[in-house]
């Protein structure tokens, strides 16, 4: 951030001007020179904040005074609200445009920015007189306590935060003026200033006309009068808003990223009811609208362990959507409705039954918020938040914007969850009719097949009839395959593999059968065989018989049928390498990453040649599922499917 301040300086320059015309009328421009000391403020702000020292290095601060003290000495006769006024003036201007920059301020940097900006003007003034004055115009609380802890010195500001007179202060202690709890805090941290005769810095918790706010105080010690003790002085900035600011900005982050973590709409609810009782409320239920337009409650948790076995049985007491109910109300304006003090009449309200009531009362609810659902301007369920201690409107507003933005991101997550698993169902439902079908298909082809193998057994047939007989044989094969890849695609899917079997085997003779089997439905086409070394392994016998028939096929499909297959099989790191290869055209290369995917399927399968497109990605299942590896490359002279097998598969 030191470098973004040196960068601010026209805009600081403009910010300032237009501030104090709005403060002091069109003439009191003219009348100002801090204008002309911005580029001073900042570049001590800038070598402060680099330093990330609290308090900042005194060689700053001493630089800070030499560099303006020529100007302040020139301006004694200024008048001290004006002078102090310019300052805070500056103070501001320059944490609004750090805002609307978007610059993430942390409480050590405001300690700094502070510091070095109370420094200078305590500097810019030179005539003690000045003193009551700068105090009661400057923003932070400032004030001043003797030995015995009594007020001796109060600012405007701190009587404007407490809502009592200067003269109802001073003389009086902390014990007098504040709930004992705060009073006992502050006069710890008044008795450590005294006994270290050191500054202390730390956050107070003080209630006052905003109600309980959070201070950041910075307190040291001077000198008493003789005899007595130093005095204690402090100055304090209210920093709630900007602890809420960064609360909530933490708080929606968080929310993003568990809600989208899942598609999973059980773990989605019960991620969002852990977010809500964790950061927002002590118990939060969800109700989601089912397919009649009635709210099911699915999920509910309490911050308290001891108390979320109670919590659990308000599961079945699903709000109602109809009656002018909060629940009701809130689900059909799709907006929240806050109750920042429960009362009994609430609690009828909301209650299904004397029995739902009675649990209510168990939960000792005193504050509640009914948030909606809502995801494309469709309504999806509630929110339910309760807190077992009451809340003022403000807070309750609040809390009930966190519970929005978290409600906005739990909607889309819920309908991205459903959407998932209607998905999912759909899938499921085409594969298990995919699987019934292929299933119930194999009983008729196969009898096809017989059929055809008797008929070409019997003597007297024409040479017609054979070629007939033959290409009845040959399609009922095909359909044959293609129900086995849809079936070993459906289990692949549900499965995310296909199961094998391995037992010892000699991948010699299988590749010779394999290669005689296609040659039989390619009787004019030629594949050199080249088997080198030892075959012999732990393999699934009947699943390498499919690879080695994918691979064989698909090489004849891809290639001239005049051109030569080329099938190698050799021992290669404690395995075997198969590699099949075709002269046909090369394989694009945009095509090559995709090739063992399902329903992949080339040109030919366009001209009722090809399959369905499920070999390669069953080959692929198969090979993996033996702890091997499978790839493919392709170029002018062809095109090369490489398989390696262990000898012996994974585990």
């Amino acid at each position: 951030m030191d470098e973004l301040l040196l960068g601010l300086e026209r805009e600081l320059r403009a910010r300032y001007a237009l501030r104090l015309e709005r403060e002091r009328g069109p003439q009191g421009l003219a009348e100002s020179r801090l204008v002309d000391l911005v580029p001073v403020l900042l570049d001590a702000l800038s070598r402060a904040l680099r330093e990330a020292q609290v308090p900042p290095a005194p060689r700053v601060l001493q630089d800070l005074r030499v560099r303006q003290a020529e100007r302040w000495r020139a301006r004694q006769d200024s008048d001290t609200g004006l002078l102090t006024r310019e300052y805070a003036l500056f103070h501001d201007c320059l944490l609004e445009l750090l805002d609307e920059a978007g610059v993430e301020v942390s409480v050590r940097e405001l300690r700094i920015l502070g510091t070095v900006l109370a420094e200078a003007a305590v500097d810019a003034v030179s005539q003690p007189s000045w003193l009551q004055s700068i105090i009661d115009h400057a923003p932070p609380v400032i004030f001043a306590k003797d030995a015995q802890g009594r007020f001796v010195l109060v600012n405007r500001s701190f009587e404007e935060a407490m809502g009592i007179p200067r003269s109802a202060i001073l003389g009086r202690t902390d014990c007098e003026l504040l709930p004992a709890s705060v009073a006992e805090r502050n006069r710890e941290n008044d008795a450590r200033v005294r006994e270290t005769h050191a500054p202390l810095m730390a956050d107070e918790q003080v209630p006052g006309v905003k109600g309980l706010r959070t201070w950041f105080a910075m307190k040291f010690p001077l000198p008493g009068a003789r005899g007595e003790g130093p005095i204690v002085c402090g100055i304090s900035t209210d920093i709630t808003d900007i602890r809420r600011t960064n609360a909530a900005r933490d708080f929606l982050l968080e929310a993003g990223r568990v809600l989208s973590g899942s598609l999973d709409l059980e773990a989605t609810l019960r991620s969002l009811v852990g977010l809500v009782v964790t950061h927002l409320s002590d118990y939060c239920t969800v109700d989601l609208l089912d397919g009649d337009g009635q709210l099911v409650r699915l999920e509910a948790a309490a911050k308290e362990p001891s108390r979320r076995e109670l919590i659990r049985r308000l599961l079945p007491f699903a709000p109602r959507v109809e009656g002018d109910t909060p629940m009701a109300r809130a689900l059909a304006r799709a907006e929240s409705i806050a109750e920042p003090q429960v009362t009994p009449a609430w609690l009828d309200a909301v209650s299904s039954n004397a029995a739902h009531r009675a649990l209510l009362e168990e939960l000792q609810p005193r504050s509640s918020a009914v948030v909606p659902l809502v995801s494309r301007g469709r309504a999806l369920g509630l929110i339910h938040l309760v807190w077992t201690q009451p809340h003022e409107p403000s807070e309750m507003e609040a809390l009930v914007e966190l519970a929005r933005g978290a409600a906005d991101r739990a909607a889309v997550a819920i309908e991205n969850a459903r959407l998932y698993r209607e998905a999912r169902e759909a899938v499921r439902v085409r594969e298990d009719v995919v699987a019934i079908v292929s299933h119930d298909l194999r009983n008729p082809l196969n009898a096809i097949l017989l059929t055809a193998a008797a008929l070409l057994r019997r003597s007297g047939l024409s040479e017609d009839g054979v070629k007939g007989i033959d290409r009845i044989r040959d399609a009922t094969q095909r359909a044959t395959r293609m129900i086995r890849d849809l079936l070993d695609f459906t289990q692949a899917r549900v499965s995310e593999s296909i199961p094998i079997r391995p037992r010892p085997m000699d991948l010699h003779a299988l590749i010779r059968q394999v290669v005689d089997e296609v040659l039989l439905m390619h009787p004019h086409r030629h594949v050199h065989l080249d088997l080198r070394g030892d075959g012999h392994l732990d393999a699934d016998e009947d699943r390498l018989a499919q690879v080695v028939t994918n691979l064989v096929g698909n090489a004849f499909q891809h290639s001239e049928p005049g051109s030569r297959v080329r099938v190698v099989l050799r021992e290669d790191e404690g395995g075997m390498c198969l590699e099949v290869h075709n002269q046909g055209a090369p394989i694009p290369a945009s095509l090559l990453s995709t090739l063992f995917e399902p329903y992949r399927r080339g040109p030919e399968a366009r001209r009722g040649r090809g399959s369905i497109g499920l070999g390669l990605y069953i080959s692929r299942l198969i090979v993996l599922g033996h702890g091997g590896s499978i790839d493919v490359s392709s170029a002018e002279d062809g095109t090369r499917f490489t398989v390696w097998l262990p000898r012996q598969p994974a585990h």
